[in-house]
């Protein structure tokens, strides 16, 4: 009786101490960010199988007990609260998936944690040091590349290429009430192939034609400053990009033709057509004219798009109103050479750099791993997990896709601990410890008294 006694009541005492030290665990992580909190269970232990009176029909199998042991200890995967902390390189996990991080010694683990940094490198590693993979950019398409497989992310260094202008765009009305001979002129910054800013200009000139059914034409062109292209001697004259020649008089390169409702209908380089052609975006230069090359070596582009129609309605950019000329909107492409300003992380874990010239060039995207069963994940501290086979193979994903949930940029998933839940399971380990005590306390007892018997 003694003996069985005392193990049972070891088992006991064994059993509500590991559940304290679960406990003790789940505390002290109660501020770890994506820890996921454990829970332990027990079953118990089978120790005498016996029969007694009676018939098997009746029932007369009987068995004791020898206590208790730890069934398991399985962590819970539900979602932690959210905290924010504006550093753009912290993500949280919004659902379900774990971000994939290879390891020094290149072994490949899965985390809730968020919190990421760049290293000396570049590279975009976990707290740890371990390494963030994802899709990367192809170098030769600049565009994310899934078909690459999943690698380590390393942001970009030194200085973002400048990129030669290749369009412009101008929202502006031309007014109907002007003169004959009114000109109106708009200045507009294209780069070229080195970043460097030279001032183009339109000009456009009113004219009215059409006899006793008039017409109105404006006539344009697009120049730059003589003295800033390759080979030209300093001169205040202005060459034209349309033409390639130094424009003199009033501009004739281009015509933009309106309706007596103000619309513009047709648009065209150089003489007059027979019919206007419909209206449509105007390329620069003329066909056979090149576009100069510049004073510092630099080129424009091979063309430059004049965009007279609005990409999203299709209707034009341009109007012939009776109110005084104007710009109301302006937009061109290209850009200097910029610098590294800013990392951003979208929601479907794309990851955008920005830089100082106004370009934003998504250089990566993280993925989501995701199991069969994340519960049968094991722990191997850090706040890394690794597969088993009872999690199954990891199969990887765009955040967002596939039952994954969305990453939330600037914040972080923080322990999923309930204190309240913890503080109460302390009481019943405690209680259960104490009274496995109490009987180990009672059977020595009453093996004392056994042996007093004789006495």
């Amino acid at each position: 009786m003694g003996l069985t006694t005392f193990s049972t009541g070891l088992s006991g005492l064994a059993t509500n101490s590991q559940g304290l030290n679960v406990i003790g665990n789940n505390l002290a992580n109660l501020n770890t960010v994506g820890y996921k909190t454990s829970n332990i269970s027990f079953t118990d232990v089978l120790g005498q199988t016996f029969n007694t009176v009676g018939t098997a029909k009746s029932g007369n199998t009987m068995t004791i007990g020898l206590g208790a042991q730890v069934s398991g200890v399985r962590q819970v995967f539900n979602q932690g609260s959210v905290s924010t902390t504006n550093n753009p390189l912290d993500v949280a996990i919004q659902g379900k998936g774990f971000l994939v991080v290879k390891a020094a010694d290149g072994g490949q683990f899965y985390s809730r944690a968020g919190n990421m940094h760049l290293d000396a490198d570049g590279n975009l590693v976990a707290e740890s040091g371990a390494q963030i993979q994802g899709y990367v950019r192809n170098a030769t398409t600049g565009k994310i590349d899934t078909n690459l497989g999943v690698n380590s992310i390393k942001m970009p260094s030194g200085l973002d290429s400048p990129v030669a202008t290749g369009e412009f765009e101008l929202e502006m009305n031309l007014d109907a009430n002007a003169v004959t001979g009114t000109q109106f002129s708009k200045d507009i910054q294209i780069y070229d192939s080195l970043g460097k800013p030279h001032l183009a200009t339109l000009t456009l000139q009113k004219e009215i034609s059409g006899g006793a059914t008039p017409v109105t034409k404006w006539r344009f062109d697009v120049t730059i400053p003589q003295n800033e292209v390759a080979g030209q001697a300093a001169s205040t004259a202005k060459l034209s990009l349309i033409t390639g020649t130094v424009q003199s008089g009033a501009p004739t390169a281009g015509t933009l033709l309106f309706d007596s409702n103000g619309k513009m209908t047709s648009a065209w380089r150089g003489a007059d057509p027979t019919p206007p052609p419909a209206l449509g975006n105007l390329t620069i230069p003329n066909t056979g004219v090149t576009l100069p090359t510049m004073a510092n070596g630099a080129n424009l582009s091979s063309s430059i798009n004049f965009k007279l129609l609005n990409s999203l309605t299709g209707l034009s950019n341009v109007t012939g109103y009776g109110s005084p000329s104007e710009v109301t909107a302006a937009s061109q492409n290209g850009a200097a050479a910029g610098s590294l300003n800013n990392l951003a992380i979208q929601s479907d874990g794309t990851i955008s750099a920005v830089f100082s010239n106004g370009n934003t060039v998504d250089v990566a995207q993280l993925v989501l791993a995701q199991f069969s069963n994340q519960d049968g994940l094991l722990s191997q501290g850090g706040g890394f997990y690794s597969e088993t086979t009872a999690s199954g193979a990891s199969f990887f994903g765009i955040p967002g896709e596939g039952g994954r949930g969305h990453l939330i940029s600037g914040g972080l998933e923080q322990s999923n601990v309930d204190l309240a839940t913890e503080l109460t399971k302390i009481i019943t380990f405690q209680r259960g410890y104490q009274a496995n005590a109490k009987i180990i306390t009672l059977t020595d007892q009453i093996m004392q008294d056994t042996m007093n018997i004789r006495q």
